[in-house]
């Protein structure tokens, strides 16, 4: 199968970088799963634009800095801040239609951001409201070709260059190759290799392995986001408390009563997402239990109903009335900041192959990702890796034979519970030195046992390795990466940790 372009994923970013590519030619859409269920469907934050006239670019820019502790790439912030309104446009374009009230459209506001400047649809559903838009379009779309329930393998190189895929349907089947001129990575990030997660349990970094055993380059992967707000579960897969509840005036109470944030941070509840999971965290060890309050009683019930239908109704399939009762949350595994290293352009270390969204490291988030600033990356920077792909594209080569007679990928179901429990007691919220270690050697046991098993665990183990070894090598603490030996900033430390295969790690002043 051969098309002009080739996407790799089919949430937000997926989504949009095919509906932007068709305009220019035939588009082959691969996904893992069915049309529609990426992790973007999940989002429940909205998306960050300074759409207000009590707002502005620069003020959201200077909000995102902050957030990512000196270590943004300024120039991608300046892209990322400057078309969000641009992008809230295109979404409306495309059908989403934004909650509004008696004054226009309705603005909240997060942990993080000075302003009121969160977009929802759907109230705290945007993400759903979002993909079934887009997913309504791709499939309106006749140079769109969807290649669902198939796994990208491997990516085909040639010398440098990549010219598409290696796939395997999902149940078993004979393995073909998908080319195009150029492939556009949008695999989404990594959070579901811990325990407790927000993300789907296909979000296993399957898009950073393949590039990286492509030969591409892969940046901050030590900086994995929790969400501080999780609805408690035993483990797996989590119900998020959005912060959004936070943003409308809850607030967090430790299990002996005390409202615990106002001491830890000027914002208090409304902290970066950073210091509030942090600070969840020490309280938790603190007091011995394996979760926080999150009181919303004294907002009106009205407002929480309205504004956060699906939280509101998730709460009462669990047992708990949002407007009545206190909520026991605690982190979870939520956002990977790091992952395939692109220029502001998407492009990546390896011609021809470009990345967009949770997959990829455009350096926008810096140390510790801003509030709704998710959406909003993956619709603006797939824009322009599609303008990349047009101007980068070139004919196909002949493709050697040993890629059409590689074997059918191993598909008998694993458990992966060892990994994830090992990352989430050793590479969690905070780290040091000897539990890094241990899980380092750990996972290179792993290796040895389960590399010639599967491509997931391959995969897995090939990300769980880039994690531990960045948040080992990162020796202070900065954003998302906490570690407990050393407990600060260190401004020596204002660069990135970038990896490649076949190469000692390097680091990138920023």
């Amino acid at each position: 199968m051969e098309a002009d372009f080739l996407v790799i994923g089919s949430g937000l970013a997926g989504l949009c970088a095919a509906l932007c590519a068709s305009r220019h030619g035939s588009v082959a859409l691969v996904t893992n799963s069915a049309l529609g269920e990426g992790n973007s469907l999940w989002a429940q934050g909205g998306i960050a634009a300074a759409v207000s006239p009590e707002d502005s670019p620069r003020l959201h820019l200077e909000d995102t800095l902050r957030a990512g502790r000196e270590l943004c790439n300024r120039a991608a912030v300046e892209i990322l801040t400057d078309h969000a309104p641009e992008a809230v446009k295109w979404l409306e374009e495309m059908g989403v239609l934004f909650d509004r009230g008696e004054e226009g459209i309705h603005l909240g506001r997060e942990g993080g951001h000075s302003r009121r400047r969160i977009l929802h649809s759907g109230g705290s559903a945007s993400g759903k409201s979002f993909i079934d838009a887009l997913t309504q379009r791709v499939r309106e779309t006749s140079p769109i070709q969807l290649v669902e329930h198939t796994i990208a393998a491997e990516l085909v190189v040639d010398g440098e260059r990549c010219y598409g895929i290696r796939s395997d349907a999902a149940g078993g089947g004979s393995p073909r190759l998908i080319l195009a001129p150029v492939t556009i990575l949008a695999t989404g990030g990594a959070a579901s290799l811990f325990e407790r997660t927000s993300n789907p349990p296909t979000a296993t970094g399957d898009g950073i392995a393949l590039a990286y055993r492509a030969g591409a380059e892969i940046a901050d992967m030590e900086f994995m986001q929790f969400h501080p707000t999780a609805l408690v579960s035993k483990n797996g897969w989590t119900f998020l408390i959005s912060e959004a509840v936070r943003g409308e005036g809850a607030y967090l109470f430790n299990t002996a009563g005390k409202r615990f944030m106002p001491a830890v941070h000027e914002m208090a509840e409304l902290a970066p997402r950073d210091v509030v999971a942090s600070a969840i965290h020490q309280e938790m060890r603190q007091t011995g239990s394996e979760y926080v309050l999150l009181s919303a009683k004294h907002l009106p019930a009205a407002l929480l109903k309205e504004r956060f239908p699906n939280i509101y109704a998730a709460c009462l399939e669990r047992g708990f009335d949002m407007t009545r009762d206190l909520l026991p949350v605690a982190p979870a595994a939520h956002y990977t900041i790091g992952g395939v290293r692109t220029d502001l352009d998407g492009r990546t270390s390896v011609k021809g192959l470009l990345a967009c969204g949770e997959v990829a490291c455009t350096g926008v988030h810096g140390a510790n990702r801003l509030a709704s600033n998710s959406l909003l990356e993956c619709l603006v920077f797939a824009r322009r890796a599609v303008e990349a792909a047009r101007q980068d594209a070139t004919p196909l080569p002949a493709i050697p034979t040993q890629w059409e007679s590689l074997p059918p990928l191993e598909s008998e179901p694993s458990d992966f519970s060892p990994l994830a429990h090992l990352m989430t007691k050793a590479v969690g919220i905070v780290r040091s030195q000897s539990e890094l270690a241990c899980a380092q050697r750990q996972i290179e046991e792993f290796w040895g046992v389960y590399k010639n098993e599967s491509l997931q665990w391959r995969n897995r183990l090939q990300v769980a390795r880039l994690i531990t070894q960045a948040a080992l090598l990162r020796t202070e603490s900065r954003g998302a990466h906490r570690r407990e030996d050393f407990p600060h900033e260190d401004p020596n430390w204002k660069k990135h940790i970038v990896f490649q295969k076949d190469r000692e790690p390097r680091t990138i002043e920023v």
